[in-house]
């Protein structure tokens, strides 16, 4: 048996943006303090306290002597490169879920009740995040489930996770604990921020063709494909993507109300 201890940050807001993500890094217990000193290094050669993708993609911003403001796109990237190697080299996987806010708001309040009635595509991602994790981990793992503090979210994500426990064996099972924390204090959090931001750019290339500079740094995050590095799993939720979901909880409401 092992603790996998899984941290998740999410990315965008349904009343700001066209798309949500919800990501995670997963690490075994005995894996962490080496990604902790790894990332810690980093911050130190950069001269910061944390790293924080809104603001290091700000080219117009100071993020330390290494990411000067006015700095080129491609130097940024350069300069970002260590922090997506080192997620690679020392965590085991990493989970990415986004979804189109604009297929989220048009399944039917019958769907919705399918899913827990959630009122923001946020907790969509989130349940469909945790379950996606408790598939890829080991029979007997545990996981330890961390995500970034945010207070407009928090009290609706452990609503959520209690209501999955009810229904759900295999998170009943392996997650043995869900705790909310400032991402400032843990590095893996950091690097879930950073998955979270670059996903949500990505996602919104693939369902709107939306283009940004800072692809190739998300290539180099989730693209590199060594035997050793971690592994990644993505989910597009698209629109078609959730309107086939949506007929299949109405679907099953319908047969239910038969029986």
């Amino acid at each position: 048996m092992a603790i996998i201890n899984a941290y998740f940050d999410e990315s965008g807001k349904k009343g700001d943006h066209p798309v949500v993500t919800f990501t995670g890094v997963c690490v075994s217990h005995q894996n962490l303090n080496k990604f902790d000193d790894a990332w810690s290094a980093l911050l130190r050669k950069y001269e910061l306290k944390s790293l924080h993708m809104f603001k290091a993609l700000r080219l117009k911003g100071i993020n330390g002597p290494l990411m000067p403001r006015h700095q080129s796109i491609n130097d940024r990237i350069v300069s970002l490169t260590p922090f997506a190697d080192c997620i690679n080299e020392h965590l085991e996987c990493g989970l990415i879920q986004a979804v189109d806010i604009e297929g989220f708001n048009s399944l039917s309040p019958e769907a919705k009740v399918g899913i827990g009635n959630p009122d923001d595509p946020y907790y969509l991602a989130f349940s469909r995040g945790i379950l996606a994790l408790t598939e890829y981990v080991q029979e007997d793992d545990k996981i330890s489930l961390i995500c970034d503090d945010d207070e407009s979210t928090a009290l609706g994500c452990y609503a959520h996770y209690r209501a999955i426990r009810k229904v759900h064996e295999g998170v009943k099972k392996k997650i043995v604990s869900l705790s909310f924390s400032n991402d400032e204090h843990f590095p893996a959090l950091q690097a879930a921020d950073m998955v979270a931001y670059l996903s949500r750019l990505e996602a919104k290339r693939l369902l709107y063709g939306d283009k940004y500079a800072f692809r190739p740094l998300f290539e180099k995050l989730v693209g590199q494909r060594k035997p050793d590095s971690m592994r990644w799993f993505n989910s597009l939720n698209s629109k078609n993507t959730l309107k086939n979901l949506g007929a299949v909880l109405e679907k099953l409401k319908i047969q239910k109300a038969r029986k």
